[in-house]
């Protein structure tokens, strides 16, 4: 899946109105269950969602609110390593089920850099359904992008 021109145009915009390169990390929590081990120590692969649940801008479009569903299959990521920005306190403590005696999977906090998502034709949406940090939802047309640990 490739950009066309007049996308490419909105995105270099959305990206140099916010500051955003190719340079730039962006950070997400994940279940380390969900990562997959590279060649290289401490680099992983990370899976795009394809029925996510965050609502995004539009910017492609008329700029409309949409499901990021609507968009394509990727992943919302934050600004800042900020932890629990994904999901309220609430939801978390509905998710989490300790009934089954199993160890649980840790959430870890992973970084990715735009660079890495645009080099696969990833388009940016700003993510309107998360009020307590910067995220953008990123397209992911390869299916999975590499990412590191925070930290490591």
């Amino acid at each position: 899946m490739s950009t066309s021109p007049d996308s490419r145009v909105v995105l270099d915009q959305l990206l140099a109105t916010n500051g955003l390169t190719s340079e730039t990390r962006l950070y997400r929590e994940a279940l380390f269950s969900a990562l997959h081990p590279t060649e290289t120590p401490g680099l992983f692969r990370l899976a795009a969602n394809a029925s996510p649940a965050e609502s995004v801008i539009d910017v492609y479009g008329a700029g409309h609110l949409v499901q990021a569903e609507s968009t394509g299959a990727g992943l919302a990521f934050a600004e800042s390593a900020r932890p629990n920005w994904q999901e309220t306190m609430e939801l978390r403590t509905l998710r989490l089920d300790t009934s089954h005696g199993a160890l649980p999977d840790p959430h870890v906090e992973v970084e990715v850099q735009l660079g890495d998502l645009l080099a696969q034709g990833a388009l940016v949406y700003p993510v309107e359904s998360v009020t307590v940090e910067k995220a953008w939802y990123c397209t992911m047309p390869a299916g999975d992008v590499l990412v590191r640990l925070v930290g490591s």
